[in-house]
């Protein structure tokens, strides 16, 4: 028997320019009057932010939302948020957690200390409504957030999640994606495509996450790498697309695993981006946990933490956490960090201090 909630945003809309020729504005109308957009740069060098504002007058703009989104960057976005009445997130990852957090009614500090609970969707929250540039972290079907808490001598990147953070429509637009750079198109690929496989071997799969997850990470096998050659390709880019939401969908109820109980906190203390990281640390997570796993790995390729490890080369990503700068004096509070994060918890196999060490270990 099983026991789960299954949450997924209410409305998807799936189609080339729907950003920009009226529907996300039709689909704005419905939500509030008075929104705010959250975006990064990028949006506004590759012109599309002007061709987006153009069919929403009076939206006000927050811009410039770093890759690595901290608890200040948050407090910004819901200064920036107030008088409005809903939030428009148009970005990658961070972008969405960004305005996940401008949407909600408290300090974010509050939530991040565990304080106060995030609220249920209502309770004086804003709605969301989550436009991915990237394919992806899923952001735009989850209830969490991940940021970064700089207030101490170290670092600290954790996530908060609840009813509140989940958008109320997400839209699918590939147009918004074709300027993604090959490195991020490689990068955010593998953090869907690790996000997939971690959902489908989690403790938390379930019936309803199992086809989700499983296909997202043969559709993201088949089209990452067309994305990553071709990034004007509007097909490859759709699947993309289409395959990142299908993973957070996955792991909005499943949950993760140890790549990503190890990601965050070598992430606070690297700045590396996070798919980077995530893809380093899947082939010797794979290797330690094939012990209890191995049948479901094998269900996506049959040796899959080497076709990982090709995956590396292909896309140029490093092999080495040295590489990224990270010292062997910070395993200790990585580890520390690990052990306590829902993402381990959630690891099909159970991780002991000393696993976390020679996962570190492998790939140091």
């Amino acid at each position: 028997m099983h026991t789960f909630t299954f949450i997924t945003p209410g409305k998807v809309l799936c189609g080339t320019g729907a950003a920009t020729d009226g529907r996300l504005a039709t689909r704005t109308a419905l939500l509030g009057t008075k929104p705010l957009l959250v975006c990064g740069k990028s949006l506004q060098a590759s012109g599309m932010l002007e061709k987006i504002l153009a069919t929403l007058p009076g939206a006000k703009i927050h811009l410039g939302v770093p890759p690595e989104p901290t608890l200040a960057d948050c407090t910004a976005a819901q200064l920036a948020a107030q008088g409005c009445d809903l939030v428009i997130a148009i970005g990658g990852g961070s972008v969405l957690d960004v305005a996940k957090a401008a949407a909600l009614p408290d300090s974010i500090y509050d939530y991040f200390d565990g304080k106060l609970a995030v609220p249920e969707s209502g309770s004086g929250a804003l709605p969301i409504l989550a436009v991915p540039t990237t394919a992806g972290t899923g952001s735009e079907a989850t209830w969490v957030g991940v940021y970064t808490d700089k207030r101490g001598a170290t670092p600290k990147k954790a996530s908060i999640r609840g009813g509140a953070m989940l958008p109320k429509t997400v839209v699918l637009d590939a147009t918004l994606s074709v300027s993604c750079p090959p490195h991020v198109t490689a990068y955010s690929g593998m953090d869907a495509f690790v996000q997939a496989v971690e959902a489908y071997v989690s403790r938390g799969a379930n019936p309803l996450t199992d086809p989700l997850a499983l296909q997202a990470a043969f559709d993201i096998a088949e089209w990452l790498p067309a994305a990553f050659r071709d990034g004007e390709s509007l097909e490859a880019r759709e699947r993309m697309l289409m395959a990142s939401y299908s993973a957070g969908m996955a792991l909005n109820t499943a949950r993760l695993g140890l790549v990503h109980g190890i990601a965050h906190p070598v992430g606070a203390r690297t700045g590396a981006a996070h798919g980077l990281l995530c893809a380093l640390l899947l082939p010797p997570v794979i290797r330690f946990n094939m012990p209890v796993a191995q049948e479901r790995y094998q269900k996506i390729a049959p040796d899959l933490a080497t076709f990982a490890e090709k995956w590396l080369d292909e896309f140029s990503i490093p092999r080495r956490l040295s590489e990224l700068g990270l010292q062997r004096s910070d395993f200790d509070t990585i580890i520390a960090e690990t052990m306590v994060s829902g993402s381990t918890k959630a690891n099909p196999r159970t991780v002991a201090e000393g696993d976390v060490r020679e996962v570190l270990e492998a790939c140091w």
